[in-house]
């Protein structure tokens, strides 16, 4: 699937905000096709995959804020370009359950 420029820019931007190793961002857009929320992952404990996932964090105001729809990107802390990434099978669990389509950015979108 191809994305606006301006959208991959945005992401890549809100990725670079993460602390993490692995700079992960999250947009959440409503039936209009709006963006309504960005989210970074964010440390938790100090052992691997110990963090607070992007989409993750979107999920508590999903409902409220009327999102269908989560756009995953994760960016290396070098050079900026965008890394494969998948979500977790925990998140698209929740995501299914909420009725959100969960939508990642890769090198070739």
């Amino acid at each position: 699937m191809t994305f606006a420029r301006r959208t991959i820019d945005r992401i890549k931007k809100k990725a670079r905000q993460s602390i993490c190793t692995f700079k992960v961002a999250a947009l959440g857009f409503n039936k209009s096709g709006i963006c309504v929320m960005a989210r970074t992952n964010k440390p938790r404990f100090s052992r691997p995959s110990g963090g607070l996932h992007a989409e993750a964090r979107i999920f508590p105001e999903a409902r409220k804020r009327g999102i269908v729809r989560i756009l995953i990107c994760r960016v290396s802390a070098n050079t900026g370009e965008l890394l494969p990434i998948d979500p977790c099978s925990k998140c698209q669990k929740i995501a299914d359950k909420l009725g959100i389509v969960l939508q990642t950015i890769n090198r070739s979108d």
